[in-house]
């Protein structure tokens, strides 16, 4: 199985700054936020396939992993 299968994704919507933050900082306490993505949606992401954005997600995971490892 491949890495990115195995991550976890929380999809938010209608979720205000404050909400995200707190979410994020919980994630990282109990020591869920290396295996989560936590996305949001956006006006052109709810007219995606829950597959597309998925993928979407997973490139865009590894691609900020990379940039990190600079």
């Amino acid at each position: 199985m491949s890495e990115s299968k195995e991550k976890k994704v929380i999809l938010l919507h209608n979720f205000d700054k404050s909400d995200y933050v707190r979410l994020l900082s919980a994630l990282k306490s109990i020591g869920l936020s290396e295996n989560t993505i936590v996305a949001v949606t956006t006006n052109i992401t709810l007219e995606w396939k829950v597959e597309d954005l998925l993928n979407e997600l997973f490139l865009e995971d590894e691609s900020l992993k990379e940039e990190r490892k600079r």
